[in-house]
């Protein structure tokens, strides 16, 4: 008659919010606890703690999520789950030291976020969805043999389920909100479902779960006025209490890393808090604060560098005086001028020149080419002369010589890096 009554109890009609974008957290050993969320765009994100820092956020691509994720561990193999925008459920899994395998379909048709946990000491990872009428379903990936076919374990769910596998019997226990918005649970051991089983309360979304420590299990809420909720589910019982007034704006999460460790997460407003329990096993647990990680986004881009400015274009000058002759021409004055400060100077001549090459760097703006200038130059000669100073566009000067007539200027221009002068812009 009680289960009968229990079981009736959870085919009333209640609300909740069974989208309401809970957290979902991990453990792979003390001090490592691996986050997961659903950003506002849809993704689910990932970071991690480890030595006490949290990483950044990191996307876990390929999903459109429809709602906020689950997660088992087995071993060092993290199993992700989350409703894809098909209502199927979609499993990813991250090996330690590895790369995700991709978003694949477990099928089904979901109305909640997902429920994930593995069982202590065989390594079965238990799935559980509400189903489009409701109920409770069920799947477990079992080691060596695969997926097993949904089941339908009944009941009429008001809250995304949570499961845990907290016994060294290896049981597997689920917990819901029931439809007068209080607690219900059933369990798997020894190949049997046992429940429904009420544990009263009132609260809002789904129950995080916890073990603290070997065969003790403990349940958080967010309760009807949004405080955090305590319910000491084994190995002995105890009635709901309220931990903490601070309005909740999710449902928690809650994962244990090591012995008398619980980390509990949460989003307030905006944000996503997380915040920690020492002794949680003990009659007298110590509750740390609230704690903000900030919005459950990616990191923005970084800011692109300020451009950099265009480079100094140098205009030097090349003044000259001559005397032209047939097969010749007499420079009789050769100076370059206007040489920016710590510019460079670079001249060749060919064929037949007084001098061939010379480089300097002038303490003056003005610079004259005499050694150049010692015997004519012969019709075809050039003479250029370079300007150029880091990172700024130098001149590149020819003076070439004519019959009978004045030498031709040739002004171009040598950008940094290129390796031939060419047209300046105007």
């Amino acid at each position: 008659m009680v289960a009968l009554l229990l079981y009736a109890a959870l085919c009333g009609s209640a609300s909740a919010d069974v989208f309401d974008d809970n957290p979902a957290a991990v453990s792979l050993g003390a001090g490592n606890v691996q986050l997961f969320a659903r950003s506002a765009d849809g993704q689910i994100l990932h970071r991690q703690l480890s030595a006490g820092a949290w990483s950044s956020w990191a996307a876990v691509p390929g999903l459109q999520a429809e709602s906020g994720p689950a997660a088992a561990v087995f071993g060092t193999t993290i199993y992700l789950f989350a409703r894809g925008a098909d209502g199927a459920v979609w499993q990813n899994i991250l090996p330690l030291g590895g790369a995700w395998s991709g978003w694949e379909s477990l099928g089904g048709q979901a109305t909640s976020a997902p429920g994930a946990s593995t069982r202590v000491g065989n390594g079965t990872v238990d799935l559980f969805v509400r189903g489009t009428d409701n109920g409770l379903y069920h799947r477990a990936l079992v080691p060596g043999q695969g997926w097993t076919p949904w089941e339908a374990l009944g009941g009429n769910l008001t809250s995304a389920p949570t499961a845990l596998g907290y016994s060294t019997s290896g049981s597997i226990d689920v917990f819901v909100r029931d439809t007068a918005g209080g607690t219900a649970s059933m369990y798997y051991v020894n190949g049997a479902w046992n429940g429904w089983y009420g544990y009263g309360g009132s609260i809002r979304g789904a129950v995080a779960l916890a073990s603290p420590a070997t065969d003790v299990l403990q349940a958080y809420a967010r309760g009807s006025d949004d405080g955090l909720w305590l319910h000491r589910h084994a190995p002995s019982n105890t009635d709901w209490t309220r931990i903490d007034t601070t309005a909740l704006s999710s449902s928690p999460a809650g994962v244990s890393d090591t012995t008398g460790s619980v980390w509990l997460f949460a989003r307030i407003g905006d944000e996503l808090f997380t915040r920690n329990v020492s002794a949680a096993h003990t009659a007298t647990p110590s509750y740390g604060g609230w704690v903000s990680t900030g919005r459950v986004a990616l990191p923005a881009a970084p800011t692109p560098p300020a451009p950099l400015p265009p480079p100094v274009t140098l205009t030097p000058s090349l003044s000259y005086t001559f005397k032209a002759a047939r097969r010749s021409t007499r420079l009789r004055t050769l100076t370059v001028k206007n040489i920016p400060a710590g510019a460079t100077v670079k001249v060749t001549c060919s064929p037949g020149c007084s001098t061939k090459r010379w480089t300097t760097t002038p303490k003056r703006s003005t610079l004259s080419l005499k050694k150049f200038t010692r015997k004519a130059l012969r019709v075809n000669a050039k003479l250029t002369v370079t300007v150029w100073k880091p990172g700024a566009i130098a001149s590149v000067k020819t003076l070439k010589i004519r019959r009978s007539r004045s030498p031709q200027l040739i002004s171009r221009c040598l950008p940094p890096g290129a390796k031939a002068p060419q047209r300046c812009a105007t």
